[in-house]
């Protein structure tokens, strides 16, 4: 079984909160722990059922379902995703439910798309839906590098000091006293961030769906057990190399 770090709390670094809008951000960041908690069991049931399907004969028609189920497990965590950058953009951007070594791996608070396509060659050998793969990796790549331009204009305009002194001056916004998206500099920015997150993500699962729709389902079983794997093996890293919370400070 994966456990969880301990409840870890960090603040955004662009904001200075007051005690009580520390408190209402946590009770966020917990409540998003405890359903990646669950999420993770659940990841945990599926990679063995994938791993099950492939130990023996099953028909496509079973494999199908299974490989859809697997699917929609990762369609819910980026709702709750969603759900969490519509109340606070930043925690996601900066996710205290992952590990410190799973966040070296993020892209605009997810996988990088061209991350699929390395899996997949280490994984699968396609007979068929070559050409189509790699269609569909070029329209990927183009699509990234776009996102990461976007990305990198975001986080220039936001280093800007001028912007660093409104967002920090808008935290009480963090907790329902102001609404920063109302702020003329800072609402934008927030907002864009917002959008990019909605795009990097379209792409991730259209990305995996259309691969569904290309290769066989054995092959997509292979490739779900890779990505699951992979996904386990940096997370039990992460919680190996994770450092203690900070204890109680000394009076």
């Amino acid at each position: 079984m994966y456990k969880s770090p301990p409840p870890t709390y960090h603040a955004s670094p662009l904001f200075t909160l007051s005690p009580t809008q520390q408190l209402a951000e946590k009770v966020v960041v917990v409540g998003m722990e405890a359903f990646f908690e669950g999420w993770l069991q659940r990841q945990e049931e599926l990679l063995q059922e994938l791993l099950d399907a492939r130990s023996r004969p099953e028909p496509d028609a079973h494999l199908r379902q299974l490989v859809n189920r697997a699917l929609d497990h990762y369609k819910s965590y980026y709702k709750e995703k969603a759900r969490l950058a519509d109340r606070d953009v930043l925690l996601v951007y900066s996710p205290a439910w992952l590990t410190l070594h799973e966040r070296t791996f993020l892209w605009v608070a997810g996988f990088r798309p061209s991350l699929v396509f390395r899996l997949l060659g280490a994984v699968v050998a396609p007979e068929q839906g070559e050409a189509a793969i790699e269609e569909l990796e070029a329209e990927a790549a183009v699509e990234e590098r776009r996102v990461t331009g976007e990305m990198a204009r975001l986080q220039e305009a936001m280093a800007m000091p001028q912007v660093l002194g409104l967002v920090r001056r808008s935290g009480a916004a963090r907790n329902g006293e102001n609404r920063a998206d109302e702020d003329p500099v800072v609402g934008p920015l927030l907002r864009s961030l917002r959008s990019l997150l909605q795009c990097a993500d379209k792409l991730r699962v259209g990305v995996v769906k259309r691969l569904a729709e290309i290769l066989r389902p054995a092959q997509m079983v292979d490739f779900l057990v890779a990505a699951s794997d992979l996904h386990f093996r940096i997370r039990a890293w992460g919680l190996r190399t994770q450092p203690p919370p900070p204890g109680p400070a000394a009076s």
